[in-house]
């Protein structure tokens, strides 16, 4: 027993290192994509938690949320650098390559297996023309759906190098004009509510301990 909780506690210390090499990476590749990958975390944990989520099924949605553009680590600096509202065609064509990189870089971390579907498919949309393989309504992860929306409203409420950050009732608008093509309609209302009791997540820096803390759950040494 003694032998299998140490052997536990050392492949924990692993993950861990291995999850702070890769959030590292991001941050020195992108500050604000790192930032981001912070708050949709918080923002699919409210989300899942507001649904009824188990604390298991939380815990991964914002490990999905987490890592969830870390494929970018592969982009071209050229992407980080853009100062433009809309990529050139190439591009655009390599950032929708991002869900399947990220998937291929997580899927051998085993405390975030149960995360990798949402992080592969966070950008499918509802009416099926999302990428990377048009999956549509039932066939995407609950929890995809989640950071899908999380994903959206953070993007749209705070500052990119090439846009403005809009306000909260521009965010709904977009996510409710996106109902039934891009999001499912009963999670946007939900968040909605979720937004208008509890409040916006403060556009900060990350936060060092929540990888933490999420690995530290998953590996049975607490419960977030």
């Amino acid at each position: 027993m003694q032998q299998n909780l140490t052997s536990r506690k050392r492949l924990y210390e692993q993950h861990l290192h291995t999850l702070s090499e890769i959030s590292q990476a991001l941050g020195e590749k992108d500050r604000y994509t790192q930032a981001h990958g912070h708050r949709v975390a918080l923002y699919a944990m409210r989300l899942a938690r507001r649904l009824g989520f188990s604390p298991e099924d939380i815990r991964n949605v914002g490990m999905g949320g987490l890592f969830h553009d870390v494929g970018k680590l592969a982009l071209s600096d050229r992407i980080f650098t853009n100062r433009e509202n809309r990529l050139p065609r190439d591009l655009r064509q390599e950032v929708r390559c991002h869900p399947l990189i990220g998937a291929a870089l997580l899927k051998n971390i085993d405390f975030l297996k149960p995360a990798v579907d949402f992080v592969l498919f966070h950008h499918e949309r509802e009416d099926g023309n999302g990428y990377p393989f048009g999956l549509k309504a039932g066939e995407i992860p609950p929890g995809a759906k989640i950071v899908s929306i999380a994903d959206c409203f953070d993007a749209v409420t705070t500052n990119r190098p090439y846009q403005k950050g809009q306000s909260v009732a521009s965010a709904y608008k977009i996510l409710r004009e996106g109902c039934r093509r891009y999001f499912c309609e009963e999670y946007v209302e939900t968040f909605i509510e979720e937004i208008e009791e509890n409040g916006i997540i403060p556009d900060t820096g990350p936060d060092p301990l929540l990888a933490d803390k999420l690995v530290r759950s998953a590996a049975g040494y607490n419960v977030m």
